[in-house]
């Protein structure tokens, strides 16, 4: 009997080296990042080779000594677990109503949803821009929040209908037959049920905040309110750029995403998944 084509060793091998030259296409510009972090301030990085010659932290120790780089991160954190947390508790909701309410027009509605995320970043940003300096919220936590949402929130609504399509409705059925009000049925049986893709949400919101540059250099004027990535391309000078410090930034600033995408992963492919099979 035929072995299988794709069961071959020859295609097995193959599946093999593709996925080490993703790895290394993926992770070199990560570790040449890290070598010119580690290269002491000064040197060419024509010396920085594959393996650095001489490693040192001063970068690191120079970049939280002399720059306010922990505050830059506070307030990243700050914008983006607030934005995300709200951009959630608002898309659930509305994805909830969408989902187990059919009224005239829902179809409608979601299409005009999803509409706003065709558009692009530039678009939004300067109408906001001008309705921010209105209110008054120019230069402050309080509108830079608020932008964010205005990024995440959409998506949330869509992907939250998805989970709350996959849940039966049945449940929350048995649950009213037995006693339970509509809003004790959701936050007893169905939210607890849709929790995996709730945090794939909060996650991705929370990448979405912390990677923006757009909004946080647009929206926020004060050197103590800038985010890190207002902070990080505030190294960059008119003629001349301290790569080693803009580097050894960078590294510190990937880290905290890592980190929660590390402790969650399991929760966002678990995610994923509970949107795609009903």
């Amino acid at each position: 009997m035929a072995r299988p084509v794709g069961n071959s060793i020859g295609g097995e091998i193959m599946h093999v080296c593709a996925l080490v030259l993703l790895g290394i296409l993926v992770l070199f510009p990560v570790y040449w990042m890290a070598v010119i972090a580690l290269t002491p301030t000064g040197f060419s990085r024509s010396l920085a080779g594959i393996v650095p010659e001489r490693i040192t932290f001063e970068n690191f120790v120079m970049l939280f000594s002399e720059r306010p780089m922990l505050r830059w991160i506070g307030n990243s954190i700050f914008v983006a677990a607030t934005s995300s947390f709200l951009s959630l508790a608002f898309g659930a909701s509305c994805g909830y109503v969408l989902s187990r309410i059919k009224f005239r027009g829902s179809g409608l509605v979601l299409i005009l949803v999803l509409a706003t995320q065709m558009m692009p970043a530039t678009s939004i940003v300067v109408p906001l821009y001008i309705l921010f300096r209105d209110f008054g919220l120019l230069d402050t936590m309080q509108g830079m929040v608020l932008g964010h949402i205005s990024l995440v929130a959409p998506l949330a609504i869509w992907m939250s209908k998805g989970f709350f399509d996959s849940i039966p409705a049945d449940l929350e059925g048995a649950a009213r037959i037995d006693g339970c009000s509509r809003l004790s049925a959701y936050w007893h049986v169905t939210l607890p049920l849709a929790l995996p893709g709730l945090a794939a949400i909060f996650i991705y919101g929370f990448v979405t905040s912390w990677h923006d540059f757009l909004f946080a250099k647009t929206l926020i004027n004060s050197q103590s309110l800038w985010t890190a990535a207002t902070g990080i391309s505030s190294f960059r000078g008119e003629y001349f750029t301290l790569h080693e410090l803009q580097m050894a930034a960078a590294l510190v600033f990937a880290l905290p995403v890592i980190i929660v995408f590390l402790i969650m992963q399991r929760r966002i492919v678990s995610g994923a998944l509970a949107g795609s099979v009903r």
